[in-house]
């Protein structure tokens, strides 16, 4: 009966978690509050190639969308608007969305409800997957603009929807997991991005036509296009394997050594073995001569606790104004950490200051490694390998007091036994022992008092004993006689005890005894009369 309603218990729990999974484990990150990610359909009733992603301008400016992509949880691109060197500026408006769709998707809709297609990853499982998966939208620089993820199967024709209201319509943009619902896939809105065919050349002194400012340049008092003069910045620390868990502990650390503040705007975070992630800072600027930490609560980063690496760039194909070597196998609660220009691992943790080496705390050296050198005036013990003060011959030791002297075995001082103390004389009945120099009682050499008659004193233990002497006989032996006079009481004993004996058993068995003789009575009654 117990297995049967744990059974039923652990049943009504699984049930209560999976109806909560579709809200609890898919999450949305939005690094701009601007253009948003607003709709996703992993697939189709009729096919899992049948997919879509909305975006939406959330805000009352216009903004240039040419270049922005729109990636999966692989980092592979799904579908990408038209960069700014084809010559075609594309533009969302204010509060208008912008419909990607799968090519089989497009064949379900008008064309007029498209504003990219692109052709699914894979024929049959397509771009998106519904068990797990995440969205990214990144700009032209590869700086993430908005990302939602899930780690819950979505059914076939179901979509992430985001939640909004109003006039014009604002959709929810807080970080978290209610902005989202899952709904049944509906009527979508129709294109309103806006191409603007009009090409102007920004850079007019560079050869070829450049729509936007290269990476790494910058425009002079004359409007011509020059090389971005790179303000350096230093990595300097980082922690991949926090104590407890990684989530929200792990940070990495960066330095301004100008003497003027840095804005982080224009720089790129790369992360990963091969540098696969890349993350644009959030509003910051370090201050000159200082250090400043980022979490994941400031930027979406992962550290992995095998091996990873770090770099600093100016964009995303940019500059490179910073890169930290590849750390490998780190200790839980050690950050990898630039310390006196050296890379190295730390049990110190300082985020956002000056790096400090590691702190030993035990004293057992290493067998390779040589111990530090002792101080001039010390040495080094070969009982326990410690430094120990070298104690001068020269130095003169403190004089013992009056009455003192400094023995030669201990040097120490010592009191000074006077030879000429008066020791104290023993009582009248009293002498002094020569071995312990201490009086005891005189032993008094008196005349022991005489024996009694019959009597006489034992040398040996010089008490009296009674004499025991052999009678003379006059005649001969005529043999030995054994007289047993004095044992009459011995049979008396005895008998008395038999007697006892007797009456007790008596009176313990008088009926057994009684009876036996009843019986030898009638059987002597009987032989009589036989005799007769």
């Amino acid at each position: 009966m117990l297995k049967v309603f744990l059974g039923f218990v652990v049943s009504v729990v699984v049930l209560l978690s999976s109806a909560y999974v579709p809200l609890m484990t898919h999450r949305a990150y939005a690094t701009s509050a601007i253009v948003l990610i607003t709709r996703i359909q992993a697939g189709g009733v009729g096919a899992a190639t049948q997919e879509f992603i909305v975006i939406y301008n959330n805000s009352p400016e216009e903004v240039e969308i040419s270049g922005w992509c729109l990636t999966n949880k692989t980092n592979a691109p799904i579908a990408c608007f038209n960069p700014p060197s084809s010559g075609q500026a594309m533009y969302l408006p204010p509060y208008k969305h912008a419909v990607v769709v799968s090519s089989a998707f497009s064949l379900l809709i008008s064309s007029e409800s498209v504003s990219l297609s692109y052709t699914p990853l894979s024929q049959s499982s397509g771009s998106i997957t519904g068990s797990s998966d995440s969205i990214s939208l990144i700009d032209h620089t590869g700086a993430l603009i908005d990302r939602h993820s899930w780690t819950s199967s979505i059914s076939a024709g179901m979509q992430f929807e985001r939640r909004g209201s109003g006039t014009p319509f604002i959709y929810e943009d807080s970080d978290m997991a209610i902005d989202w619902s899952i709904t049944v896939s509906g009527m979508l809105p129709l294109s309103e991005i806006e191409i603007d065919t009009t090409i102007v050349d920004v850079c007019s002194n560079i050869e070829g036509v450049q729509t936007i400012l290269p990476i790494g340049k910058e425009t002079n008092l004359n409007g011509e296009c020059i090389d971005q003069e790179m303000t350096p910045l230093y990595i300097t620390e980082m922690l991949p394997n926090a104590v407890g868990g990684d989530a929200g502990q792990e940070f990495i650390e960066f330095y301004n050594p100008n003497d003027e503040p840095v804005a982080l705007d224009n720089y790129t975070l790369f992360v990963g073995p091969q540098f696969d992630d890349s993350y644009s800072f959030p509003s910051a600027t370090i201050q000159p001569h200082n250090y400043l930490a980022f979490t994941y609560a400031d930027i979406p980063f992962t550290l992995l606790n095998s091996s990873s690496r770090v770099l600093l760039a100016l964009g995303v194909d940019g500059i490179v104004v910073s890169e930290a070597p590849a750390y490998v196998d780190p200790k839980e609660g050690q950050s990898w950490a630039l310390v006196n220009d050296e890379w190295q691992y730390t049990n110190q943790l300082t985020p956002g200051s000056e790096n400090l080496a590691m702190y030993v705390t035990n004293t057992v050296l290493d067998v390779d490694e040589a111990p530090q050198p002792c101080a001039p005036n010390q040495y080094r013990s070969p009982e326990t390998n410690r430094c120990r003060l070298i104690s001068s011959g020269t130095a003169a030791a403190t004089p013992c007091k009056d009455g003192q002297y400094r023995s030669e075995e201990t040097n120490r001082c010592r009191n000074i036994v006077n030879d000429t103390k008066i020791i104290t004389p023993c009582d009248e009945d009293e002498e002094r022992n020569p071995e312990t120099n201490r009086c005891r009682k005189l032993v008094a050499a008196s005349i022991p008092a005489s024996c009694k008659e019959g009597q006489e004193r034992n040398p040996d233990t010089n008490r009296c004993r009674t004499i025991t002497k052999m009678p003379n006989a006059d005649y001969g032996v005529l043999g030995t006689q054994t007289k047993n006079e004095g044992s009459w009481y011995a049979w008396i004993a005895v008998g008395g005890i038999l007697v006892l004996a007797a009456v007790y058993a008596v009176w313990e068995w008088h009926s057994e005894i009684s009876k036996f003789a009843r019986i030898q009575y009638v059987r002597v009654l009987r032989f009589a009369r036989l005799r007769k």
